[in-house]
């Protein structure tokens, strides 16, 4: 928003400001939480003010709400941020889920300092983000399924090795912030080495500055090397590293995160069903003995799919659970069947 006049502001401006648009956004919505995303003590200026808030239960015209009482010279809606100008400072508006606040405002609080804890996540082939903590099932490079393991934020940190007490005291300097990133058992500085990042991951962040100074402040400090992951680079595969992810799906799911195993498991029985399915019902098949092809063939199974699910059938088996049951001649006949009423 660097056209509309903002500016870096003070710690005591920004606090005055920030404390101003928190006031405003309650007595418009009474009943949303908003709250600010916490920073260090001793920082002394700041760019933006960031907010968290509530979008659950945020009415309809609720920008436009906002835009009557700030009266901004501009507002910008860029995904789930909405950023205007308020008394010459940026503010951004994170709109939230009611039932991911809490994780949110851990993840974004302290500068990068939930992005340098989820290296540690990425190396236990975990997604940390501000929405949870995930499991992301491949298969090969192919993502099949996304599950929640937690939204507990305190469960979160003991995973990853931190200390949760020790962070709801808060920093005071961005060095206490780096030093509680490297506080884990599992931290090794080669995993934050951007030359060891996938190339969005190295882009993105080389343009950090917190990140910067965090590669200058482990730099001599071998120390810190605590823990030997099986391979550097996050972005290739490997024996090694897919043997070591495999061992922490197996601790997190059998041993650690018991209420997201059904799920977990159900996923994999799903995409099992699936790659089944496909050896008895795919495109070659149907192909050769419908003669279709191309748009014509796509627009066919997805004809066949869609008769199934609305004729009478089994409400417990889905499309491809249907197919298994079936002989091969039996998938063949089904598909002569359903062309004599499609052509």
């Amino acid at each position: 928003m660097k056209y509309v006049g903002v500016t870096r502001q003070s710690a005591a401006d920004y606090a005055a400001i920030t404390a101003a648009v928190i006031d405003k956004l309650r007595a418009l919505f009474p009943a949303i939480r908003c709250q600010p995303i916490l920073a260090y003590g001793r920082k002394e200026t700041f760019g933006d003010s960031d907010i968290l808030i509530e979008s659950t239960h945020l009415p309809p015209d609720w920008i436009e709400q906002v835009k009557a009482v700030f009266a901004p010279q501009d507002l910008i809606v860029n995904g789930d941020v909405v950023s205007f100008d308020f008394r010459a400072m940026q503010i951004d508006l994170i709109t939230t889920p009611a039932d991911e606040m809490e994780f949110a405002a851990s993840y974004y609080a302290f500068n990068d300092l939930g992005n340098l804890m989820g290296r540690i996540a990425h190396k236990m082939g975990l997604k940390y983000g501000h929405d949870g903590l995930w499991k992301l099932l491949r298969d090969n490079d192919q993502v099949f399924a996304e599950i929640l393991i937690t939204r507990d934020v305190a469960k979160t940190f003991a995973l990853l090795g931190y200390d949760h007490a020790r962070y709801l005291q808060g920093f005071e300097t961005l060095d206490d912030v780096f030093e509680f990133a490297a506080s884990t058992p599992y931290f090794h500085r080669q995993i934050y080495l951007l030359d060891n990042r996938n190339a969005a991951s190295r882009v993105r962040d080389a343009k950090r500055p917190s990140y910067t100074a965090f590669l200058a402040w482990i730099a001599d400090k071998p120390e810190l090397d605590r823990y030997t992951w099986s391979a550097w680079d996050g972005g290739r595969s490997s024996p090694e590293r897919d043997a070591e992810r495999a061992d922490w799906e197996r601790r997190i799911f059998n041993d650690i995160f018991l209420e997201a195993r059904p799920q977990y498991l159900k996923a994999i029985e799903e995409h099992d069903t699936h790659k089944r399915a496909k050896l008895v019902w795919n495109g070659t098949l149907v192909a050769a003995h419908t003669g279709y092809q191309g748009r014509e063939l796509g627009e066919f199974m997805a004809a066949c799919r869609a008769s199934f699910m609305n004729a009478p059938h089994d409400a417990a088996l889905s499309f491809e659970q249907w197919v298994l049951t079936l002989t091969p001649d039996g998938v063949i006949d089904q598909v002569r069947a359903f062309q004599k009423v499609w052509s």
